[in-house]
């Protein structure tokens, strides 16, 4: 009885030591991962109103903190990924990158020379760890030329979506604004042409900063969506790309009901509208009439 007991007991010792033995090595492991920068460019120089891009890549940062601060100022511009210097113009790029790599980019919006100065990405560990860029901001702005580019849905099947993209930069800030036209006739969301069928979308990325983004989607197509497009930023620059609606069998009949309702109700609004008119220009005709009887009375 004595025996059995004593081979478990040693059994049961074997397995903690061995459980004993693989933690302790993945903890050592685990100490050993200490922070290190991956080489990025350190000197960086833009002209005013660019975009400046401070770059701070990690290898092995595990849940340790990450600040951007000028080393002229006594205090952090950002801690993690807040503003901890609530300016408009900076953001942080963080990203988490593969191989254990983390990334904390500095982003500056249309840097200024005020700017200029020497940076540093500090990593708050019990050994601070800092790695140093230095910013140049020239004086004198870059002379970039506005563009414009459009690109998407050239050919198309009926009831089948079309979506086009357009791209505009302005040379220094982005565009307020995008129009979207359709065979010389501005697009607009509420217009019975287009109602329940289209979406505009538009952003403005924060790389390069001097672009706006707005994607057009006609979520199903009809004859009569084939021409020409043209895409319009506030900036007045212009670009246009023609749509071919091909009329194929379609195997969906709920996008034909669509069409057919779509159609009907535009005639329906067509015929209340002229109805209404029909009925003003009536009552416009009777008041004239009794006005007149009333003056002839009066005479």
């Amino acid at each position: 009885m004595i025996e059995p007991t004593w081979r478990l007991l040693s059994t049961v010792v074997i397995v903690i030591s061995a459980l004993l033995i693989t933690v302790s090595g993945y903890s050592s492991k685990r100490r050993v991962l200490t922070p290190n920068f991956l080489p990025t460019k350190t000197n960086v120089t833009v002209h005013m109103g660019e975009l400046a891009i401070l770059q701070c890549k990690i290898r092995n940062l595990g849940p340790k903190q990450v600040s951007w601060r000028k080393v002229s100022l006594d205090y952090p511009l950002t801690v993690g990924t807040l503003l901890f210097d609530p300016q408009e113009e900076l953001s942080v790029d963080h990203k988490k990158l593969g191989g254990m790599v983390t990334q904390y980019n500095l982003i500056i919006k249309r840097a200024q020379p005020r700017h200029s100065g020497k940076y540093e990405c500090q990593i708050s560990a019990k050994n601070i760890h800092t790695h140093h860029v230095y910013l140049t901001v020239l004086d004198s702005p870059l002379h970039i030329e506005p563009a414009i580019s459009i690109r998407g849905t050239e050919y198309v099947s009926r009831y089948d979506e079309i979506r086009l993209d357009c791209n505009a930069t302005g040379a220094v800030r982005a565009p307020d604004d995008i129009d979207w036209f359709h065979n010389g006739h501005m697009i607009v969301k509420d217009d019975l042409r287009w109602r329940g069928r289209i979406k505009v979308v538009k952003y403005k990325p924060e790389v390069p900063g001097r672009s706006l983004i707005s994607h057009l989607i006609i979520e199903y197509s009809l004859l009569s969506d084939g021409g020409r497009y043209v895409c319009r930023s506030s900036d007045l620059e212009t670009v246009s790309m023609d749509v071919n609606v091909l009329n194929t069998p379609d195997k969906d009949p709920t996008k034909r009901e669509k069409d057919t309702v779509s159609r009907s109700t535009s005639r329906m609004d067509r015929t209340s509208g002229s109805s209404a008119s029909s009925r003003t220009l009536c009552k416009t005709s009777i008041l004239i009439i009794l006005l007149t009887i009333s003056s002839l009375v009066t005479r």
